[in-house]
């Protein structure tokens, strides 16, 4: 039996680059990635192929798929539908298959609230700025100046929507920003490679040591600590330290996905100072962090 694939979400604000990080994935076969076409109403533009880049049907045939649940998502844009269709979709994934939906912010919203999370990979492709975007829609020449500006007042209210996806890319150049998405793949283990050559994994062994050789007398007291500073009871068997490497781990894991050269995770004087600097901001005694109790 196939391992099951993974519905693999790349989304962001239109004009932020989802079509060109896409096409840079498609084009390394080894990553063993296929993609979504996505149904739409809108005409094709110059170059797109019916049944390639989109299916290109009419409203009323949109519209019949929706009423009988033939789509994951759907969305409706500036007189025009878009959406995924369910089979397609569901027939790669029983294969084995992980599925790229190059998606807008509302049809990807619709399938993290539908889809189990263990099925779903979702990443947020982020503009450096609102000003960069702008940039980017006016460089395609496509659209006309009322659709730009539509576009860019529906990314004031897409962006605040990225802390609903499990990583936040942004991409400050296309080449950074594939190296990034393809790292997430690996630790996700979506790829036919080693995901032990993730970064991620890397990057949790040296904030292991870290962790190890600086924290070590704050560890070994953290209990006894919180117990008499917050009045906090401890279970007995919960394992702080890996609790703490895993927590400082994703922390600046995810600092670097956002705001910062991949590479840059090879820098251990780097990481020493993001850990010290997300030590400082952890919470010891918030009561979200549930699994310190009883």
């Amino acid at each position: 039996m196939n391992k099951q694939g993974k519905i693999i979400i790349l989304s962001g604000p239109s004009g932020v680059g989802k079509g060109t990080i896409n096409k840079e994935l498609a084009q390394d076969k080894s990553l063993n990635l296929v993609q979504s076409i996505s149904m739409t109403t809108r005409a094709p533009r110059p170059g797109e192929v019916d049944g390639v880049n989109y299916f290109f049907v009419d409203k009323e045939t949109f519209k019949d798929a929706i009423q009988h649940n033939e789509l994951i998502e759907h969305a409706e844009f500036i007189d025009n539908y878009y959406g995924t269709p369910r089979k397609t979709v569901y027939d790669k994934i029983a294969k084995g298959e992980n599925v790229i939906l190059e998606i807008e912010v509302v049809g990807a919203t619709q399938v993290l609230k539908k889809e189990k999370p263990e099925n779903l990979v979702s990443i947020f492709l982020m503009p450096p700025s609102l000003k960069a975007l702008e940039q980017r829609l006016r460089k395609r020449g496509t659209e006309k100046e009322e659709i730009i500006k539509q576009r860019l007042d529906k990314a004031l209210l897409e962006i605040p929507l990225k802390h609903k996806y499990q990583y936040i890319i942004e991409i400050d150049s296309v080449e950074n920003a594939v190296a990034k998405v393809k790292e997430v793949l690996a630790k996700e283990n979506t790829l036919s490679i080693d995901s032990s050559n993730s970064k991620y994994f890397k990057l949790k062994e040296k904030v292991e040591q870290i962790v190890s050789e600086q924290y070590e007398f704050f560890v070994n007291n953290w209990k006894e600590n919180v117990q008499k500073v917050g009045g906090e009871t401890i279970d007995a068997s919960f394992d702080f330290k890996n609790y703490l490497v895993e927590l400082l781990t994703d922390k600046t894991y995810a600092h670097v996905l956002a705001s910062e050269d991949l590479n840059i995770l090879d820098n251990s004087e780097f990481i020493e100072t993001i850990v010290e600097h997300f030590m400082i901001d952890v919470n010891f005694f918030s009561i979200e962090q549930k699994e310190f109790k009883k």
